[in-house]
């Protein structure tokens, strides 16, 4: 097939661009590709291990049910070594840690807890976890470590009443009653009326002696 004289020179002109540019582009339709394939791998990776990692809660929620503390202590301990980027990890975490502190085994419910907060990386656990922390270490007599990892707490909004309200159990427990006043009534300020939580706030600041 014959080119007219205009013709000819957009094919060479065509021709000298993808000798100079052929390549880069090629590469970089390359780059694109592999990366929008890696994305969705990853994403399917992702999906995967919370399925699995779903599985495995709802076996820990059965062995809790269950009061299965072999299993329950193995199978969360699964969960955050296999799957400890899914939100099931410390859910799984904390559950282990309730039926561990029930059970008086306050070394591995600190265990449990100590995970959430240092290896978790979900701050609305961590204060959870710091929140229940406290607790086992009040139980242990433990008081000013409780309190200590109370200060450490950067609950966001909605939980600043919960450490507050086990900031009071302490302050309580150590014979400051001003300071548990305070703490309490800070808490019952930042929580709902409504809220079957203020009803036990209420009843914790009447049970303090008045003040002389």
């Amino acid at each position: 097939m014959a080119y007219d004289l205009q013709e000819q020179e957009s094919i060479d002109q065509m021709k000298a661009w993808w000798e100079r540019w052929g390549t880069p582009v090629t590469a970089a339709v390359c780059v694109c590709c592999l990366g929008f394939a890696a994305w969705n791998g990853w994403n399917w990776w992702q999906r995967n291990q919370t399925a699995k990692a779903a599985g495995m809660y709802a076996q820990l929620q059965q062995a809790i049910a269950t009061n299965d503390t072999k299993n329950t202590s193995s199978i969360s301990t699964g969960l955050a070594s296999e799957y400890g980027s899914t939100i099931y990890a410390p859910l799984g975490a904390l559950g282990a840690a309730n039926v561990a502190a029930s059970a008086g085994n306050y070394a591995e419910a600190k265990a449990k807890l100590n995970w959430v907060i240092e290896k978790s990386g979900r701050a609305e656990y961590e204060t959870l976890a710091r929140v229940r922390l406290a607790g086992v270490l009040f139980d242990e007599g433990k008081l000013d470590e409780a309190l200590t990892v109370l200060a450490a707490a950067k609950p966001a909004k909605t939980q600043e009443n919960i450490v507050l309200d086990r900031r009071g159990d302490v302050l309580a427990a150590k014979g400051s009653t001003k300071e548990a006043r305070e703490a309490w009534e800070q808490a019952l300020a930042l929580t709902n009326p409504s809220e079957p939580f203020a009803r036990v706030i209420e009843l914790k600041l009447a049970s303090l002696p008045q003040e002389g």
